[in-house]
Protein backbone atom coordinates (compact mmCIF):
# COMPACT_ATOMS: atom_id res chain seq x y z
CA UNK A 1 0.00 0.00 0.00
CA UNK A 2 1.13 3.55 -0.69
CA UNK A 3 0.34 4.45 2.93
CA UNK A 4 2.51 1.94 4.80
CA UNK A 5 6.20 1.02 4.95
CA UNK A 6 8.05 -1.85 6.56
CA UNK A 7 9.36 0.49 9.22
CA UNK A 8 5.80 1.31 10.32
CA UNK A 9 5.43 -1.98 12.20
CA UNK A 10 4.09 -1.52 15.75
CA UNK A 11 3.01 2.04 15.01
CA UNK A 12 -0.55 3.30 15.18
CA UNK A 13 -2.31 2.84 11.83
CA UNK A 14 -4.24 6.06 12.30
CA UNK A 15 -1.07 8.05 12.94
CA UNK A 16 0.78 6.53 9.97
CA UNK A 17 -2.10 7.08 7.54
CA UNK A 18 -2.50 10.68 8.66
CA UNK A 19 1.21 11.37 8.20
CA UNK A 20 1.31 9.72 4.75
CA UNK A 21 -1.78 11.58 3.56
CA UNK A 22 -0.27 14.88 4.69
CA UNK A 23 2.97 14.08 2.87
CA UNK A 24 1.07 13.25 -0.33
CA UNK A 25 -0.95 16.48 -0.19
CA UNK A 26 0.46 19.09 2.21
CA UNK A 27 -2.58 21.32 1.61
CA UNK A 28 -5.02 19.04 3.44
CA UNK A 29 -5.96 19.61 7.06
CA UNK A 30 -5.95 16.26 8.77
CA UNK A 31 -6.28 14.84 12.27
CA UNK A 32 -6.11 11.33 13.67
CA UNK A 33 -7.63 9.74 16.76
CA UNK A 34 -6.10 6.54 18.08
CA UNK A 35 -9.09 5.07 19.93
CA UNK A 36 -11.78 2.40 19.85
CA UNK A 37 -14.45 3.76 17.53
CA UNK A 38 -17.22 2.20 19.63
CA UNK A 39 -16.23 3.99 22.86
CA UNK A 40 -13.64 6.67 22.11
CA UNK A 41 -15.35 8.75 19.43
CA UNK A 42 -17.42 11.70 20.67
CA UNK A 43 -20.72 12.26 18.89
CA UNK A 44 -19.82 15.94 18.53
CA UNK A 45 -17.22 14.89 15.95
CA UNK A 46 -19.81 13.01 13.89
CA UNK A 47 -22.19 15.97 14.25
CA UNK A 48 -19.71 18.30 12.54
CA UNK A 49 -18.99 16.07 9.54
CA UNK A 50 -20.59 16.21 6.08
CA UNK A 51 -19.96 12.55 5.29
CA UNK A 52 -18.34 9.60 7.05
CA UNK A 53 -16.33 6.89 5.29
CA UNK A 54 -16.02 3.55 7.08
CA UNK A 55 -12.97 1.32 6.54
CA UNK A 56 -13.90 -1.15 9.29
CA UNK A 57 -13.31 -4.85 9.76
CA UNK A 58 -15.97 -6.04 12.22
CA UNK A 59 -19.71 -5.86 12.85
CA UNK A 60 -19.46 -4.18 16.24
CA UNK A 61 -17.60 -1.19 14.80
CA UNK A 62 -19.95 -0.91 11.81
CA UNK A 63 -23.02 -1.11 14.02
CA UNK A 64 -21.62 1.60 16.31
CA UNK A 65 -20.79 3.96 13.42
CA UNK A 66 -24.20 3.27 11.86
CA UNK A 67 -26.01 4.26 15.05
CA UNK A 68 -23.81 7.31 15.59
CA UNK A 69 -24.55 8.54 12.07
CA UNK A 70 -28.28 7.95 12.42
CA UNK A 71 -28.39 9.69 15.81
CA UNK A 72 -26.66 12.70 14.24
CA UNK A 73 -28.58 12.41 10.92
CA UNK A 74 -25.42 12.00 8.84
CA UNK A 75 -24.79 9.81 5.76
CA UNK A 76 -21.96 7.31 5.80
CA UNK A 77 -20.22 5.15 3.19
CA UNK A 78 -19.24 1.60 4.12
CA UNK A 79 -16.76 -0.63 2.34
CA UNK A 80 -15.64 -4.22 2.84
CA UNK A 81 -13.11 -6.49 1.13
CA UNK A 82 -12.11 -10.14 1.22
CA UNK A 83 -9.35 -11.43 -1.03
CA UNK A 84 -10.45 -10.23 -4.51
CA UNK A 85 -14.06 -9.54 -3.53
CA UNK A 86 -15.41 -6.23 -2.31
CA UNK A 87 -18.55 -4.21 -1.72
CA UNK A 88 -19.51 -0.58 -1.23
CA UNK A 89 -22.76 0.85 0.14
CA UNK A 90 -24.17 4.21 1.24
CA UNK A 91 -26.48 4.59 4.23
CA UNK A 92 -28.50 7.76 4.79
CA UNK A 93 -31.04 8.29 7.59
CA UNK A 94 -34.60 8.17 6.30
CA UNK A 95 -33.67 6.87 2.86
CA UNK A 96 -33.60 3.11 2.41
CA UNK A 97 -32.12 0.54 4.75
CA UNK A 98 -29.33 1.13 7.26
CA UNK A 99 -26.47 -1.19 8.18
CA UNK A 100 -28.38 -2.77 11.05
CA UNK A 101 -31.22 -3.57 8.62
CA UNK A 102 -28.79 -5.72 6.63
CA UNK A 103 -27.88 -7.98 9.55
CA UNK A 104 -29.54 -11.37 9.74
CA UNK A 105 -31.23 -12.64 12.89
CA UNK A 106 -28.24 -14.93 13.46
CA UNK A 107 -25.83 -12.00 13.21
CA UNK A 108 -27.90 -9.93 15.63
CA UNK A 109 -27.99 -12.83 18.10
CA UNK A 110 -24.22 -13.18 17.83
CA UNK A 111 -23.73 -9.49 18.58
CA UNK A 112 -26.17 -9.68 21.47
CA UNK A 113 -24.31 -12.67 22.92
CA UNK A 114 -20.97 -10.88 22.80
CA UNK A 115 -22.35 -7.85 24.59
CA UNK A 116 -24.37 -9.83 27.12
CA UNK A 117 -21.35 -11.89 28.17
CA UNK A 118 -20.07 -9.01 30.24
CA UNK A 119 -16.42 -9.86 30.81
CA UNK A 120 -15.65 -11.01 27.30
CA UNK A 121 -14.24 -7.98 25.53
CA UNK A 122 -14.06 -7.87 21.77
CA UNK A 123 -10.32 -8.41 21.70
CA UNK A 124 -10.87 -11.79 23.37
CA UNK A 125 -13.22 -13.10 20.68
CA UNK A 126 -11.14 -15.21 18.33
CA UNK A 127 -11.97 -14.17 14.79
CA UNK A 128 -10.38 -15.24 11.51
CA UNK A 129 -8.08 -12.66 10.00
CA UNK A 130 -8.12 -12.00 6.26
CA UNK A 131 -5.09 -10.29 4.69
CA UNK A 132 -5.72 -7.05 2.83
CA UNK A 133 -5.17 -7.08 -0.93
CA UNK A 134 -4.06 -3.58 -2.02
CA UNK A 135 -5.64 -3.86 -5.48
CA UNK A 136 -9.20 -4.61 -4.33
CA UNK A 137 -8.75 -2.16 -1.45
CA UNK A 138 -7.90 0.57 -3.98
CA UNK A 139 -10.98 -0.23 -6.07
CA UNK A 140 -13.41 -0.20 -3.16
CA UNK A 141 -11.71 2.80 -1.55
CA UNK A 142 -11.99 4.73 -4.81
CA UNK A 143 -15.70 3.93 -5.04
CA UNK A 144 -16.20 5.08 -1.45
CA UNK A 145 -14.35 8.34 -2.10
CA UNK A 146 -16.46 8.99 -5.17
CA UNK A 147 -19.70 8.47 -3.23
CA UNK A 148 -18.48 10.78 -0.46
CA UNK A 149 -17.73 13.52 -3.01
CA UNK A 150 -21.22 13.07 -4.47
CA UNK A 151 -22.69 13.55 -0.99
CA UNK A 152 -20.62 16.67 -0.34
CA UNK A 153 -21.60 18.21 -3.69
CA UNK A 154 -25.30 17.26 -3.36
CA UNK A 155 -25.20 14.91 -6.32
CA UNK A 156 -27.68 12.01 -6.59
CA UNK A 157 -26.78 8.88 -4.62
CA UNK A 158 -28.50 5.55 -4.04
CA UNK A 159 -28.63 4.97 -0.27
CA UNK A 160 -29.72 1.61 1.04
CA UNK A 161 -28.13 -0.25 -1.88
CA UNK A 162 -24.96 -2.31 -2.14
CA UNK A 163 -22.57 -2.60 -5.07
CA UNK A 164 -20.59 -5.86 -5.25
CA UNK A 165 -17.36 -6.17 -7.22
CA UNK A 166 -15.85 -9.56 -8.07
CA UNK A 167 -12.17 -9.16 -8.86
CA UNK A 168 -11.96 -12.73 -10.17
CA UNK A 169 -14.50 -12.20 -12.95
CA UNK A 170 -14.57 -8.37 -13.04
CA UNK A 171 -18.35 -8.50 -12.63
CA UNK A 172 -20.15 -5.72 -10.76
CA UNK A 173 -23.79 -5.61 -9.71
CA UNK A 174 -25.98 -3.50 -7.41
CA UNK A 175 -28.89 -4.66 -5.26
CA UNK A 176 -31.21 -2.92 -2.79
CA UNK A 177 -31.59 -3.80 0.88
CA UNK A 178 -35.02 -4.06 2.50
CA UNK A 179 -35.51 -1.73 5.50
CA UNK A 180 -36.62 -3.31 8.78
CA UNK A 181 -39.52 -1.47 10.38
CA UNK A 182 -38.42 -2.31 13.92
CA UNK A 183 -34.75 -1.45 13.44
CA UNK A 184 -33.24 0.01 16.61
CA UNK A 185 -31.01 2.40 14.67
CA UNK A 186 -33.86 4.34 13.11
CA UNK A 187 -34.07 7.39 15.33
CA UNK A 188 -32.27 10.71 15.52
CA UNK A 189 -31.40 13.15 18.29
CA UNK A 190 -33.26 16.43 18.68
CA UNK A 191 -31.67 19.87 19.02
CA UNK A 192 -28.28 19.71 20.72
CA UNK A 193 -27.50 21.98 23.68
CA UNK A 194 -23.84 23.03 23.69
CA UNK A 195 -22.32 23.17 27.16
CA UNK A 196 -19.02 24.93 27.95
CA UNK A 197 -18.01 21.72 29.71
CA UNK A 198 -15.23 19.18 29.30
CA UNK A 199 -15.31 15.44 29.86
CA UNK A 200 -12.17 15.57 32.03
CA UNK A 201 -13.56 18.21 34.40
CA UNK A 202 -17.33 17.75 34.42
CA UNK A 203 -18.70 15.29 36.97
CA UNK A 204 -21.83 13.20 36.79
CA UNK A 205 -23.30 15.41 39.50
CA UNK A 206 -22.62 18.52 37.40
CA UNK A 207 -24.41 17.10 34.36
CA UNK A 208 -27.29 15.76 36.43
CA UNK A 209 -27.75 19.20 38.01
CA UNK A 210 -28.00 20.81 34.56
CA UNK A 211 -30.43 18.16 33.33
CA UNK A 212 -32.70 18.59 36.35
CA UNK A 213 -32.71 22.35 35.97
CA UNK A 214 -34.14 21.77 32.48
CA UNK A 215 -36.28 18.66 32.97
CA UNK A 216 -37.18 18.66 36.64
CA UNK A 217 -36.09 16.74 39.71
CA UNK A 218 -36.84 13.32 38.23
CA UNK A 219 -34.50 13.67 35.24
CA UNK A 220 -31.89 10.96 34.69
CA UNK A 221 -28.81 10.61 32.47
CA UNK A 222 -28.71 7.81 29.89
CA UNK A 223 -25.38 6.31 28.84
CA UNK A 224 -24.69 4.81 25.42
CA UNK A 225 -23.24 1.62 26.91
CA UNK A 226 -23.72 -0.43 30.01
CA UNK A 227 -21.39 0.84 32.73
CA UNK A 228 -19.87 -1.92 34.87
CA UNK A 229 -19.99 -0.45 38.37
CA UNK A 230 -18.40 -3.32 40.31
CA UNK A 231 -17.22 -6.94 40.20
CA UNK A 232 -18.22 -9.24 43.06
CA UNK A 233 -16.76 -12.67 43.76
CA UNK A 234 -19.49 -15.24 44.55
CA UNK A 235 -16.95 -17.36 46.44
CA UNK A 236 -15.08 -15.01 48.78
CA UNK A 237 -17.64 -12.16 48.51
CA UNK A 238 -15.06 -9.48 47.80
CA UNK A 239 -16.17 -6.52 45.70
CA UNK A 240 -14.14 -4.22 43.46
CA UNK A 241 -15.43 -0.93 42.07
CA UNK A 242 -14.76 -0.74 38.32
CA UNK A 243 -16.73 2.09 36.62
CA UNK A 244 -15.78 1.21 33.04
CA UNK A 245 -17.85 0.58 29.91
CA UNK A 246 -18.75 -3.06 29.52
CA UNK A 247 -16.81 -3.40 26.27
CA UNK A 248 -13.56 -2.41 28.02
CA UNK A 249 -13.69 -5.17 30.66
CA UNK A 250 -11.54 -8.10 29.62
CA UNK A 251 -12.23 -11.73 30.43
CA UNK A 252 -8.99 -11.94 32.39
CA UNK A 253 -9.93 -8.94 34.53
CA UNK A 254 -13.11 -10.70 35.54
CA UNK A 255 -11.31 -13.29 37.67
CA UNK A 256 -11.09 -12.78 41.42
CA UNK A 257 -7.47 -11.97 42.38
CA UNK A 258 -7.92 -13.95 45.61
CA UNK A 259 -9.52 -17.23 44.54
CA UNK A 260 -9.45 -17.06 40.74
CA UNK A 261 -13.22 -17.51 40.34
CA UNK A 262 -15.05 -15.52 37.67
CA UNK A 263 -16.81 -12.62 39.34
CA UNK A 264 -20.34 -11.31 38.83
CA UNK A 265 -20.72 -7.90 37.18
CA UNK A 266 -23.07 -5.23 38.43
CA UNK A 267 -23.93 -2.68 35.77
CA UNK A 268 -26.18 0.21 34.83
CA UNK A 269 -26.84 2.49 31.87
CA UNK A 270 -28.87 5.13 33.73
CA UNK A 271 -27.56 7.65 36.29
CA UNK A 272 -30.45 8.34 38.68
CA UNK A 273 -28.78 10.52 41.31
CA UNK A 274 -28.39 8.08 44.21
CA UNK A 275 -25.11 6.53 43.03
CA UNK A 276 -22.02 6.70 45.23
CA UNK A 277 -19.80 7.75 42.31
CA UNK A 278 -21.49 11.00 41.21
CA UNK A 279 -18.24 12.81 42.03
CA UNK A 280 -16.45 10.97 39.22
CA UNK A 281 -15.70 12.87 36.02
CA UNK A 282 -17.33 11.84 32.77
CA UNK A 283 -14.01 10.84 31.22
CA UNK A 284 -13.21 8.58 34.19
CA UNK A 285 -16.25 6.42 33.40
CA UNK A 286 -15.47 6.17 29.69
CA UNK A 287 -17.27 9.20 28.19
CA UNK A 288 -15.12 10.52 25.31
CA UNK A 289 -14.29 14.16 24.65
CA UNK A 290 -16.87 16.21 22.74
CA UNK A 291 -19.53 13.60 23.39
CA UNK A 292 -23.29 14.19 23.43
CA UNK A 293 -25.17 12.71 26.37
CA UNK A 294 -28.90 12.11 26.73
CA UNK A 295 -31.14 13.12 29.63
CA UNK A 296 -34.85 12.36 30.03
CA UNK A 297 -37.64 12.71 32.57
CA UNK A 298 -40.16 10.22 31.20
CA UNK A 299 -41.76 12.81 28.93
CA UNK A 300 -38.97 14.36 26.91
CA UNK A 301 -35.29 14.15 26.05
CA UNK A 302 -32.52 16.73 26.16
CA UNK A 303 -29.17 16.28 24.42
CA UNK A 304 -26.07 17.88 25.95
CA UNK A 305 -22.77 18.27 24.10
CA UNK A 306 -19.45 18.73 25.90
CA UNK A 307 -18.51 21.62 23.63
CA UNK A 308 -15.71 22.71 25.93
CA UNK A 309 -13.69 19.84 24.41
CA UNK A 310 -14.00 21.25 20.89
CA UNK A 311 -10.62 23.06 20.65
CA UNK A 312 -8.70 19.90 21.52
CA UNK A 313 -11.03 17.24 20.12
CA UNK A 314 -11.23 18.90 16.69
CA UNK A 315 -8.48 21.27 15.62
CA UNK A 316 -9.26 21.76 11.94
CA UNK A 317 -9.26 25.44 10.99
CA UNK A 318 -12.72 25.01 9.56
CA UNK A 319 -14.08 24.39 13.03
CA UNK A 320 -12.50 27.32 14.81
CA UNK A 321 -15.04 29.61 16.44
CA UNK A 322 -14.58 32.74 14.33
CA UNK A 323 -18.10 33.97 14.10
CA UNK A 324 -19.18 31.59 11.36
CA UNK A 325 -21.93 30.14 13.55
CA UNK A 326 -23.83 32.45 15.92
CA UNK A 327 -24.12 31.32 19.51
CA UNK A 328 -26.64 32.25 22.15
CA UNK A 329 -25.57 32.31 25.79
CA UNK A 330 -28.22 31.12 28.24
CA UNK A 331 -27.09 31.00 31.87
CA UNK A 332 -24.51 28.26 32.30
CA UNK A 333 -25.24 26.75 28.89
CA UNK A 334 -24.37 27.59 25.32
CA UNK A 335 -27.24 26.90 22.94
CA UNK A 336 -27.15 26.75 19.18
CA UNK A 337 -29.13 29.65 17.80
CA UNK A 338 -32.58 28.37 16.87
CA UNK A 339 -33.31 28.04 13.18
CA UNK A 340 -36.07 30.40 12.08
CA UNK A 341 -39.13 28.35 11.20
CA UNK A 342 -41.66 29.36 8.57
CA UNK A 343 -45.20 30.19 9.75
CA UNK A 344 -46.64 27.32 7.73
CA UNK A 345 -44.59 24.67 9.45
CA UNK A 346 -44.01 26.15 12.87
CA UNK A 347 -47.13 24.71 14.47
CA UNK A 348 -45.98 21.17 13.81
CA UNK A 349 -42.46 21.63 15.15
CA UNK A 350 -41.26 20.96 18.66
CA UNK A 351 -39.69 23.48 20.99
CA UNK A 352 -35.93 24.03 20.51
CA UNK A 353 -33.69 21.85 22.59
CA UNK A 354 -36.10 18.98 23.17
CA UNK A 355 -38.16 16.30 21.45
CA UNK A 356 -41.64 15.26 22.40
CA UNK A 357 -42.13 11.75 23.76
CA UNK A 358 -45.92 12.03 23.74
CA UNK A 359 -48.50 13.85 21.68
CA UNK A 360 -49.16 17.28 23.12
CA UNK A 361 -51.86 19.83 22.36
CA UNK A 362 -50.70 22.24 19.66
CA UNK A 363 -49.29 25.49 21.02
CA UNK A 364 -50.62 28.84 19.83
CA UNK A 365 -47.90 30.89 18.27
CA UNK A 366 -47.74 34.37 16.89
CA UNK A 367 -45.14 35.70 14.47
CA UNK A 368 -42.93 38.50 15.74
CA UNK A 369 -40.87 40.50 13.31
CA UNK A 370 -37.53 41.66 14.78
CA UNK A 371 -35.42 44.51 13.54
CA UNK A 372 -33.42 42.37 11.14
CA UNK A 373 -36.53 41.60 9.09
CA UNK A 374 -36.59 37.86 9.74
CA UNK A 375 -39.62 36.12 11.11
CA UNK A 376 -39.31 34.36 14.46
CA UNK A 377 -42.03 32.49 16.26
CA UNK A 378 -43.05 33.40 19.78
CA UNK A 379 -45.03 31.11 22.06
CA UNK A 380 -48.07 32.83 23.60
CA UNK A 381 -49.03 30.16 26.09
CA UNK A 382 -47.34 26.98 27.28
CA UNK A 383 -49.69 24.03 27.31
CA UNK A 384 -49.79 21.65 30.23
CA UNK A 385 -48.57 18.10 29.68
CA UNK A 386 -51.04 15.49 30.80
CA UNK A 387 -49.98 12.31 32.58
CA UNK A 388 -51.28 9.99 29.87
CA UNK A 389 -49.31 7.05 28.56
CA UNK A 390 -45.96 7.89 26.95
CA UNK A 391 -45.79 7.17 23.23
CA UNK A 392 -42.87 6.92 20.82
CA UNK A 393 -41.04 10.16 19.86
CA UNK A 394 -42.59 10.41 16.39
CA UNK A 395 -40.96 13.77 15.73
CA UNK A 396 -37.48 12.25 15.59
CA UNK A 397 -38.11 8.61 14.77
CA UNK A 398 -37.30 7.54 11.22
CA UNK A 399 -40.26 5.45 10.10
CA UNK A 400 -41.20 3.62 6.92
CA UNK A 401 -44.78 2.87 7.98
CA UNK A 402 -47.18 4.40 10.47
CA UNK A 403 -47.47 1.50 12.92
CA UNK A 404 -46.75 2.21 16.59
CA UNK A 405 -43.48 0.89 17.96
CA UNK A 406 -42.40 0.00 21.50
CA UNK A 407 -41.48 2.88 23.80
CA UNK A 408 -37.78 3.62 23.65
CA UNK A 409 -37.48 5.23 27.07
CA UNK A 410 -35.52 3.18 29.59
CA UNK A 411 -37.30 2.45 32.84
CA UNK A 412 -35.76 3.20 36.23
CA UNK A 413 -35.05 -0.49 36.64
CA UNK A 414 -31.90 0.04 34.66
CA UNK A 415 -29.44 -1.70 36.91
CA UNK A 416 -28.51 -5.31 36.63
CA UNK A 417 -26.48 -8.14 37.94
CA UNK A 418 -25.28 -10.93 35.69
CA UNK A 419 -23.23 -14.07 35.67
CA UNK A 420 -20.39 -14.01 33.18
CA UNK A 421 -19.91 -16.71 30.63
CA UNK A 422 -17.23 -17.78 28.23
CA UNK A 423 -17.86 -18.40 24.55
Amino acid sequence: SVLFREGDNNRSKAEVVAARAKSINPNVHIQYLNADVTTGLGLGIIRRMDAIIGCLDNREARLAVNRFCYWMNKPWVDGAIQELLGLMRVFKPGEGACYECTLTEAALRDLSLRYSCQLLARQNVLMGKVPTTPTIASIIGGMQSQEALKIIHDMPIEPGKVTHFNGLTNVMHTTAYVPREECESHWTYGDVIELPARAERTTLQDLLRIARSDLGEHAVIELDQELVTSLECPNCHTMEQVLKPMSEITFEAGHCPTCGILRDAQFTHVIMGDENFLHRTLSSIGVPALHILRAQNGLEYRFYELTGDLPEALHFRHFERNGAEPLKINGERIRLKSIVASPSTASASSAPGRIRLKDEAPKKISPVKPANGKIKLKKTKKSKVSSSKITEPTSTRIRYKSEERPVRLKTRLARGRVKVCKI
